[in-house]
């Protein structure tokens, strides 16, 4: 008797090392998503706004450029043609930004299928 509590208290602790061992693998695995999730995002911004400061710069020149060079009797048209334009242009940047965000894949989508792989074994070890 001794000896078979002996082997089911061997086993018991190897099932429990192998599950620490799985749990710390795919928390390893969440921190480098989390890590590489926090890189793209301040990357992504950086770029992003100064894109967008040079391009608000470069569009506010070339806009008074214009309306410097038009006549006085047709610079409200052409402002607000511009005014329009802006307008139209940032409402199709911001319909974009939705329609990429929704095609975005799920955060932890690795480590959501690596478990979801792990339960499947289980699954099919206990039957």
């Amino acid at each position: 008797m001794s000896r078979d509590l002996k082997g089911l208290v061997g086993h018991a602790r190897g099932l429990a090392a192998s599950s620490v061992r799985a749990v710390r693998t795919r928390l390893e695995l969440l921190g480098i998503e989390i890590e590489e999730q926090k890189a793209r995002i301040v990357r992504d911004l950086i770029i992003a706004l100064l894109a967008l400061y040079l391009l608000l710069c470069g569009m506010l020149l070339a806009v008074a450029w214009i309306v410097v060079a038009t006549p006085v009797e047709q610079r409200v048209v052409v402002l607000g043609f511009f005014t329009l334009a802006f307008l139209l242009a940032g409402g199709i940047a911001l319909l974009w930004l939705i329609y990429t965000n929704a095609k975005r894949k799920p955060l932890f989508d690795t480590t959501v299928a690596v478990l979801k792989r792990d339960e499947q074994a289980l699954n099919e070890m206990a039957q």
